[in-house]
C-alpha cells in the first residue's frame, strides 16, 4: 500500500504541474486573442458575464459546461497549480481572479475574501506546498 500511496502522490504532483502549464497556455491564448481583437464568441470562450446572461428571446439556454483548467479542481489543487505556474508570490485577489478566469466555480460575492480565508486556514505544512510569505500578504508554492 505504501508504493500505491507514493505513486498516487507522484500522479497528483504531475497533475498540479500540468494544470499549471495548461493555465499558462489558456492565459497566453486569451492575451493573444485580446491583442488580435478576437471576440470571446469567435474563439469559443465566453466570459463569466456572457455565460450568466439570459439567452436571447425565443432561444433555449444550452446547458453550461464548466471549462478551464480550474473548472473541476478542488480549491487547494487549483490554487497550488496557479501558484506553481505563476512562479512568484501572489495576493489573495490575484489568486481569486486567476482561478475564476480559469473556470473555478464559485457563488461567493467576494471571492477574494473567500480565497484569503481558505489560504489562512491551511495548515502550515500542507500537502499542496502552499506557503505564506514573511509579510503574510502573499502566497507561493514551495517545490
Amino acid at each position: 500500500m505504501k508504493k500505491v500511496a507514493e505513486v498516487l502522490d507522484e500522479l497528483r504532483a504531475e497533475e498540479r504541474r500540468l494544470s499549471g502549464e495548461l493555465s499558462g497556455v489558456h492565459r497566453a491564448i486569451a492575451a493573444l486573442e485580446e491583442v488580435m481583437g478576437i471576440a470571446p464568441e469567435q474563439s469559443g470562450v465566453l466570459t463569466a458575464l456572457e455565460q450568466s446572461a439570459p439567452p436571447p428571446a425565443g432561444r433555449a439556454s444550452a446547458p453550461k459546461v464548466a471549462s478551464g483548467p480550474y473548472a473541476t479542481a478542488g480549491f487547494c489543487d487549483a490554487a497550488a497549480a496557479y501558484l506553481s505556474a505563476a512562479g512568484e508570490p501572489k495576493t489573495a485577489r490575484q489568486i481569486a481572479e486567476a482561478l475564476q478566469a480559469g473556470g473555478y466555480p464559485t457563488r461567493a460575492s467576494n471571492f477574494s475574501a473567500t480565497v484569503r480565508t481558505m489560504l489562512h486556514r491551511l495548515p502550515s505544512e500542507n500537502d499542496y506546498g502552499i506557503r505564506m510569505t514573511e509579510g503574510g500578504s502573499r502566497w507561493f508554492v514551495r517545490d
